[in-house]
């Protein structure tokens, strides 16, 4: 008999696999493994995902043997196809939409241009609300497509392969910030509190954007 924990893994994964990989936080988790993991323990409802739309929907619903449910039109609407497009002539290059984008899909550096690798963009818009200068907006590009009869598998698992890279990349970097805290002498600890200040200030920030990510797609 297979361990109930295996099988409660598996079946996370097997939703996973149906999810469509953007991490929007749409459906008010801070990922799509969040969302899989709530649904399998806590029977969070299967139609909170309005980027799958009303396809993964269904397919979510025959894997789990549920009642297939209308869209949550409280977490947002199925829309097109669309990508984060900056304008590079007003950006300062203040790097909170690189920090902002969950798949690496923007990259500069600091006070320099930055830009958006459309075929990384999953089109989450979590970086909109975070520019200071609001110069970054969404581009269409699939007409009147809806998104889910766009973004196939290949494209959910290229952005969950960058998404768990950089999670990774972000673990990593502070554990080795953590390790170099714990080595500094009394005097030094201060960098070390201001770098985890400035952490915090980043992380609420970036928590106040979900917030108006929310606000920004329920305008009328």
């Amino acid at each position: 008999m297979r361990n109930p924990e295996e099988n409660k893994t598996g079946l996370i994964d097997r939703i996973l696999s149906i999810l469509p990989q953007t991490q929007c936080a749409k459906c008010g988790f801070d990922s799509c493994r969040a969302y899989a993991m709530a649904i399998v323990e806590n029977g969070v409802p299967i139609n909170r995902c309005p980027t799958g739309g009303q396809s993964r929907i269904q397919k979510l619903a025959e894997l789990l043997q549920l009642e297939e449910l209308p869209l949550d039109r409280s977490c947002g609407e199925e829309k097109p196809y669309s990508i984060a497009v900056i304008d590079e002539t007003t950006c300062t290059g203040c790097t909170i939409c690189i920090q902002a984008c969950p798949v690496d899909a923007i990259v500069g550096t600091g006070k320099m241009m930055h830009t958006v690798i459309n075929d990384y963009c999953t089109g989450c818009e979590l970086c909109i609300p975070t520019c200071p200068l609001d110069c970054i907006g969404l581009k269409n590009m699939s007409a009147t497509l809806p998104f889910s009869e766009v973004w196939d598998t290949g494209h959910a698992s290229a952005a969950r392969e960058r998404f768990e890279r950089r999670q990774k990349r972000l673990d990593d970097e502070k554990n080795k910030l953590n390790r170099l805290s714990a080595s500094k002498q009394p005097a030094q600890e201060s960098a070390s509190q201001a770098e985890n200040k400035k952490s915090e200030i980043l992380r609420k920030a970036l928590e106040r954007a979900r917030e108006k990510a929310r606000e920004y797609r329920h305008k009328p």
